[in-house]
């Protein structure tokens, strides 16, 4: 899928806007504050996920707008479809004139979005590659979205439980049968990973393994008695500590390079090409599983590249055949096939094709 064309109206500093994007690679560029950032997020809620982390839809208003903010795609490919999503305390989404729910656009258009935080997968927190594997298990397992909110809720409880002194007994089946459910869906698109990277080797500085280490467990090869068990041995811990010690809010998606840690052995260049083909593979196997061509909605990509590095990026995102939204501060970037756009205090201007 693509996304052909936008129209953006009252939205935070962008100037309103029909934009017609090229289906290839789309490179963002402008000085800081310009509103590039502000061009993938429109695309980020038009494409099912949402203001970006930290903001709710309504901040994305612009000050002193009458009616709300507005704005639409017509997503063309395996599928064509007119989106709409109308921002005034809430977002109100359509499809094709129907209302319909954040799921239905993500299920539409499948798009991947990477901020400059998200690219510290490598050395960043467990959290960090966390949110990556739920990203992308939210695109390859429709009801993965709704299991882990679930599961966020129940886990809060046993945490309430184990705050007041309570037993947190009451709460374990569900958790389990969430954990199992959770850690089957990671541990298969964390496989799919591995295979998905040697689709990007040129990009990728040094091999590098991956396994999801499971939070609090691996007592057991049995899933569900992993969970229980776990549970058991770390009970009294629990109890101490006041919180959940055992399943999926605790894992973390390791990354190893020569029998070491990959943040140990990689440079924080090569970190970033670790990290960036993480985000290929990714695609890829959101790719493999639809039968439909990602969209790639990348922020400050090139930063802390080398050349060499930035010209690999690029021939990569190019011959992937994937829609690319790029946003980069950085100037002159290499040739490239695909679409150069100029962003000046919220102005979007195309400005090569």
């Amino acid at each position: 899928m693509r996304i052909a064309q936008t129209r953006i109206r009252n939205f935070r500093n962008l100037e309103n806007a029909l934009c017609e994007w090229h289906p290839g690679l789309n490179v963002l560029s402008g000085p800081n504050g310009a509103g590039k950032t502000n061009v993938l997020e429109a695309l980020h809620i038009i494409t099912g996920w949402g203001a970006f982390s930290g903001s709710r839809c309504s901040d994305t208003v612009r000050w002193n707008s009458e009616g709300g903010a507005s704005l639409a795609a017509q997503a063309e490919g395996e599928r064509s479809a007119l989106i709409e999503a109308h921002i005034v305390a809430r977002a109100s989404l359509r499809v094709d004139g129907k209302a319909c729910r954040w799921g239905d656009l993500r299920s539409c258009v499948q798009s991947l979005a990477f901020l400059p935080a998200d690219m510290a997968l490598i050395e960043g927190s467990p959290a960090v590659r966390r949110r990556f594997l739920d990203v992308l298990c939210a695109l390859v397992f429709p009801l993965y979205a709704f299991k882990l909110s679930e599961y966020r809720r129940i886990t809060q409880h046993r945490r309430y439980l184990l705050s007041q002194g309570h037993s947190p007994r009451i709460t374990q089946e569900t958790m389990a049968a969430l954990a199992v459910w959770i850690w089957e869906c990671r541990t298969e698109v964390t496989s799919a990973l591995e295979k998905c990277l040697e689709k990007w080797n040129d990009l990728l500085p040094r091999p590098v393994a991956l396994e999801l280490k499971r939070g609090g467990a691996g007592n057991a090869d049995d899933l569900l008695e992993d969970f229980h068990r776990s549970c058991a041995i770390l009970a009294e811990r629990e109890r101490a500590s006041g919180t959940p010690l055992v399943g999926p809010h605790r894992d973390d998606l390791l990354l190893s390079c020569e029998s070491r840690t990959a943040a140990e052995v990689l440079s924080r260049g090569q970190r970033r090409r670790a990290a960036l083909s993480l985000i290929m593979a990714a695609a890829s196997a959101v790719q493999e599983r639809y039968r439909a061509a990602p969209v790639l909605l990348l922020d400050e990509v090139t930063s802390e590249l080398d050349a060499s590095g930035r010209d690999i990026l690029m021939n990569c995102l190019g011959r992937s055949g994937w829609q690319v939204f790029a946003a980069t501060a950085e100037s002159p970037l290499p040739q490239f096939d695909g679409a150069a756009w100029k962003l000046d205090a919220g102005k979007i201007e195309r400005i090569s094709s």
